[in-house]
Parts: structure tokens; sequence; C-alpha cells
């Protein structure tokens, strides 16, 4: 669980977890989470909006996947799929248009504290993944422990706290890893 230290001059506050630590609004508050393989933990933004953080050798990648479905091939597929936050179907499309601008989501890359950092932002404000992922924080064996934290359709002015939030992160390697 997170250790929780107050600036009294600030509307902010750091939530120290056990490998990182992140500056976030006062209001905002940990909410522990089980993992099978690795460290898990939500952040609650407000009543709507959470947070979700992976730190281990399977983090998601917040990478965004799409499947176009041509319009003479829509009464094949399974609609169930479109509840999947990083596969995006699009039906009924002309297949020869570029597909990148059927994508939800835009990238960039930021420095974190010293390390390269993925930033994920949607294209439109509260349709898209929100968050960070680092793909290499410290090697264990052979293995490189990556973290990610997202949220998923977030209010525009609980984005833009989310993407300012990560810009804030620092890791700690514990002595065992």
């Amino acid at each position: 669980m997170a250790t929780i230290i107050v600036s009294s001059c600030s509307d902010t506050k750091t939530l120290n977890f056990e490998s990182f630590s992140i500056e976030v609004p006062k209001t905002w508050e940990p909410v522990q989470a089980e993992g099978i393989d690795s460290y898990v933990g939500q952040i609650a933004i407000d009543k709507q909006d959470t947070l979700s953080f992976d730190l281990g050798f399977y983090s998601n990648s917040l990478e965004e996947s799409i499947v176009l479905i041509p319009k003479s091939s829509t009464r094949y597929f399974d609609k169930r799929l479109l509840k999947e936050p990083y596969i995006h179907i699009v039906a009924e499309v002309d297949t020869s248009k570029n597909p990148d601008e059927f994508y939800v989501n835009n990238y960039s890359q930021f420095e974190v504290n010293g390390r390269t950092a993925k930033i994920v932002e949607p294209k439109q404000a509260g349709n898209g993944i929100t968050g960070g992922y680092f793909d290499s924080l410290w090697a264990v064996g052979n293995n490189n422990v990556r973290f990610q934290l997202s949220g998923h359709d977030l209010k525009p002015e609980n984005q833009k706290a989310v993407l300012e939030a990560v810009k804030t992160l620092k890791f700690v390697k514990k002595q065992n890893d």
C-alpha cells in the first residue's frame, strides 16, 4: 500500500508505493489491488475516474490495435469485442483509407526522471487511454521490469492532471529485484 506525504503549501501530495512515487492532486487516493505476477494497484481520481498501474515483467505497453472490417464482412464479427479498451473494431469502413486515422490515441515519448516514457493520450478528450508506459526500468535476470499507469475515458480535466502526474514518477529498485 502507499504512504502519503502531503505538502502544506501545495495542492498536491506524494504517493509512495513499493518501488515508485508519484505527485498527485490532494484529492486522489490509492486503492489496493491484487496481482498475480506483478505489483498492481489503483489510484482513485474521483467518483468516476480511476487509474490502474502495473509494475512487472508483463505490464501492458498501452499499444492500441485496430481491426478494420470491410462493409461486406460486418455480419461475421463478434460485437462483444468492442468492449476491449486496447482493441478498436471499426466496422463498415473503406479499407483503402490510411489506417492511422482510425486510431483513438496519440503516442509520444517524454523523459521522466532520466527514463524514456511512452505517453498516451486520446485524440478526442474523454475517449481513449491516458497514461504512461516505461519499457525497461531495470533487469531481473533476463527480464526487464516494466511499468504502466493508465486510465480509460477520463474527463478532460483528469486527463490533463494524469499527464502532469506521470511526469513526476520516480522509481526505486528494491534490494531483492
